[in-house]
């Protein structure tokens, strides 16, 4: 009798068990989607931080300016931590962003080795793609951002973005609009901005050293 309920109990888990087995593969092939997304993306911005680091690093000022349109995804962990950082709440998954980037190349050439330097960014627009958390439906926003920046002793120690002209979906549009706002009144996200500054000059550069100069 033990193992006639065993069995029936058995056959009521199976299908339990092959729905749960069939989400955890549905989520294995979306985060290996979003692996190689991320890793094209990348491949594509590295011509564009070599030649910023060539800039940076070895001083290089005579030349063309900087130009460059990269595109980024950030997870929602990414989000959550290395740019909310707690302060506001991240209600969507993951962003994919595309920016046309456009640096003065003497400007650029003089931001590690100048005492003090402020540097004023020309405007940028920025285009992003929100996943929503459940389901395949996306939001869209963009906005304009006029960077400042200011930088001492190699290291940037003041940042402002400088938020407008955002548009999109009207959800997301709303809650941005909020943030951009704070942002712009008391610097809610200056932190990881220098944050992510500090790390692309030290880091991110150390990573592609052995091509800077050629």
């Amino acid at each position: 009798m033990f193992a006639a309920r065993s069995a029936s109990a058995l056959a009521r888990l199976l299908p339990f068990a092959s729905l749960a087995l069939a989400f955890t593969a549905a989520a294995a092939e979306v985060d290996a989607a979003l692996m190689e997304r991320m890793a094209k993306e990348k491949a594509g911005r590295h011509a564009c931080k070599v030649a910023i680091c060539d800039v940076a690093r070895n001083r290089r000022a005579e030349g063309p300016d900087i130009a460059c349109s990269i595109v980024k995804t950030w997870t929602v962990g990414d989000l959550k931590e290395g740019v909310l950082k707690g302060r506001l709440d991240w209600p969507w998954g993951h962003a994919q962003c595309q920016a046309d980037i456009r640096l003065d190349r003497k400007t650029l050439a003089q931001v590690l080795t100048a005492d003090r330097i402020e540097v004023k960014l020309a405007k940028h627009r920025v285009a992003c793609t929100l996943d929503q958390k459940e389901g395949a439906g996306k939001y869209t926003i963009s906005f304009a951002i006029m960077p400042t920046v200011t930088f001492a002793g190699g290291k940037a120690i003041r940042a402002t973005l400088n938020w407008s002209e955002i548009e999109g979906s009207a959800l997301a549009k709303g809650a941005v609009w909020s943030a951009a706002t704070l942002d712009n009144h008391i610097g809610v996200f200056e932190t990881a901005t220098l944050e992510t500054i500090n790390a692309f000059f030290s880091d991110r550069c150390d990573e592609v050293k052995d091509e800077l100069g050629r």
